[in-house]
């Protein structure tokens, strides 16, 4: 394997956060004039019985705001990967209406996966380690560091922000690589060659905790170049699987893929506020989060959708983390009911190991 992937990096998405004026550079504004037939119909369906999941495009018509849709998800998937979408009604209608206004977004922009093994695929984002201290990270309040999803498109909408931090990091991964393609070329073929995964209990039934295929950090189908990033898991993986053990040569890879990565000139930085969603393609962008405290009134709270695009990105097989999407599946975790987004059960066994 050669150390620079044969593909040409789009130049809409090499871009670098001391060469834009911000996140404003990455705004979309919706037309609230545009918006009425999708606020209408959400405020409509919210009045009836049933779950926001199962309405469809025909129940939530985009109307006059179709044109701009369609702009997010070209600049999403062929420009620089992330939009901030403004204006959401979230100050005018309520938590139910707000989530089939945002329901049908998502159905403009791609199909929703289960984002964790409670099968959800409109994901609430907030704080519950006063009730499980092990939360997976969109249920806790740590810091996140820069890491990709499962999914084609992540997308949060804010609708009630922390007291303090929560600050979001967004980073383009081709200007990661273009950087490391320049400084450090010696290590590309580490991070092409990839590493195993921790899949801390939300693989299917029956499949390993760690990934028997190495995922790789960079990869490239059809000229397309394409990112999987997910810190944690890689370490975790290695702490737990002699097979899985780093060697030093991995080490200084992650070590300079991660200090590129949290780059001050090269992330975008920005805390979202009511009424705002940030979009961004997971192959092309990665994204962080600072830790955060929750206002004593309330909690911070987020929806969240994993969306895949018809058709989805041309990726090569071993960047999928679960054997569903791997053998041509699905995307997203497998629902498994009376499953939750925790790691109590490792912490616990890893404690029973230690006594």
């Amino acid at each position: 394997m050669s150390n620079n992937l044969d593909v040409v990096l789009p130049t809409e998405g090499l871009w670098r956060g001391t060469e834009t004026q911000g996140i404003e550079d990455f705004t979309i504004n919706l037309d609230p004039s545009a918006a009425s037939t999708l606020e209408q119909a959400a405020i409509r369906l919210a009045s009836q019985e049933g779950e926001v999941t199962d309405a469809t495009q025909h129940d939530l018509p985009l109307d006059e705001l179709e044109e701009t849709i369609e702009k997010v998800r070209n600049e999403i998937l062929e420009g620089t990967g992330m939009v901030l979408l403004k204006g959401f009604p979230v100050d005018r209608l309520s938590s139910r209406e707000i989530a089939f206004f945002f329901w049908g977004i998502g159905l403009g922009l791609g199909t929703a996966v289960s984002q964790s093994v409670m099968g959800e695929k409109l994901g609430h984002v907030i704080d519950t380690t006063d009730i499980d201290p092990h939360a997976r990270a969109y249920r806790n309040r740590t810091e996140l560091t820069p890491h990709t999803d499962p999914s084609d498109i992540l997308a949060f909408l804010c609708i009630y922000p922390g007291a303090t931090g929560g600050i979001s990091h967004f980073v383009s991964s081709l200007t990661i690589y273009e950087e490391i393609s320049k400084n450090n070329p010696e290590v590309l073929e580490v991070l092409q060659r990839g590493f195993h995964y921790h899949r801390f209990g939300e693989q299917e039934p029956d499949c390993p905790d760690i990934t028997p295929w190495r995922i790789p950090v960079f990869s490239v189908n059809q000229g397309k170049l394409s990112c999987r990033y997910v810190k944690e898991f890689i370490e975790i993986a290695a702490d737990e699987n002699p097979q899985a053990v780093l060697s030093t040569e991995e080490k200084e890879a992650l070590e300079i893929f991660e200090t590129t990565a949290q780059r001050e000139d090269l992330r975008v930085t920005f805390t979202l506020q009511p009424g705002e969603l940030i979009l961004a393609n997971n192959y092309t962008v990665l994204h962080a989060r600072t830790a955060f405290t929750n206002h004593p009134e309330r909690k911070r709270e987020l929806l969240r959708l994993w969306l895949t695009t018809q058709p989805t990105r041309l990726v090569v097989k071993e960047i999928f983390i679960y054997e569903r999407a791997y053998n041509g599946g699905e995307h997203g975790i497998v629902p498994q009911p009376g499953q939750k987004p925790s790691f109590a059960s490792r912490f616990d066994q890893r404690n029973l190991l230690d006594k």
